[in-house]
């Protein structure tokens, strides 16, 4: 895979970024094991797709994304440790084009076939949202899923399962989070990793958040880059961090009141959340 996309505009930018985030993930303590995965529509990046004789057999897809055929997409592979893929991404990513209308995938050749991997079995929910984005001509290339400690934490906190009340203390811990998550966490109840009815409540989401809260799991976010992708959850990973901080303290959290978050909105020319 290295060998194909080396010096192909932008990728170096593409490489870093991947390196660095996934870096980040693992040193946050977001990434135990193989946890956490991510996923890059790098197709703008080619003239021309590699050649049929460069890729593996076709695989068959469990359903049809037929806005994401042609489409070239880097995936974490099954089983990767995001500390690796931040030290040889090669190694621990999947290179995929979708063909067949939609219908089944094809990866990319690596030069020592033996350590080949399948992508990772998050795939079809990356597939999902990445059809979506390109239905809708978003701008956003990448996914990232990871295990933020205290946004799963207050997940298990009964009172705060709930998309307005868990949004409205995230926005009062910092103004960060007002103004770059305005648009709120979609919250999602708990369901089974890798099945259909996760990915389409998180694609029901995405109609109105860039980042999503899987209960007792993790969060989900899309950017136009990984950084940007990754700083959604940063931000709301840190004011998590301070909720909890004055908890532990013995102190409940005062938060921003409502009349300043209504004042910063403003300020910013952000709209009021709706009810």
């Amino acid at each position: 895979m290295s060998v194909l996309i080396t010096g192909i505009a932008g990728i170096g930018q593409v490489r870093d970024e991947i390196t660095t985030v996934a870096g980040f993930l693992w040193h946050k303590g977001w990434a135990e094991r193989n946890a956490g995965n991510l996923s890059y529509n790098i197709t703008q990046y080619f003239d021309a797709p590699p050649g049929d004789s460069d890729f593996e057999a076709p695989v068959a897809l469990p359903r049809t994304f037929a806005n994401l055929n042609d489409q070239l997409l880097l995936v974490t592979a099954s089983n990767s440790r995001m500390r690796d893929v931040a030290a040889d991404i090669p190694a621990n990513m999947c290179l995929l084009q979708i063909i067949d209308g939609g219908k089944a995938y094809r990866q990319l050749k690596k030069p020592a076939p033996e350590k080949m991997k399948p992508p990772t079995s998050e795939l079809p929910t990356h597939l999902a949202i990445h059809d979506k984005l390109c239905a809708e001509n978003r701008p956003e290339k990448v996914v990232i899923h990871t295990h933020p400690n205290r946004l799963i934490a207050m997940t298990h906190i009964r009172e705060f399962c709930n998309q307005s009340v868990i949004n409205n203390i995230l926005w009062s811990m910092q103004p960060e989070t007002c103004v770059y998550i305005h648009d709120g966490l979609g919250f999602v109840p708990y369901m089974q990793t890798g099945s259909d009815a996760l990915a389409l409540a998180t694609l029901a989401a995405l109609d109105r958040h860039r980042i999503v809260l899987w209960e007792k799991h993790g969060c989900l976010a899309i950017g136009e880059n990984a950084r940007e992708a990754f700083d959604l959850i940063d931000i709301a990973g840190k004011s998590a961090d301070i909720f909890f901080i004055c908890r532990n303290a013995g102190f409940q959290a005062e938060g921003i009141p409502l009349a300043e978050l209504k004042k910063l909105r403003e300020s910013f020319g952000i709209a009021q959340p709706e009810e």
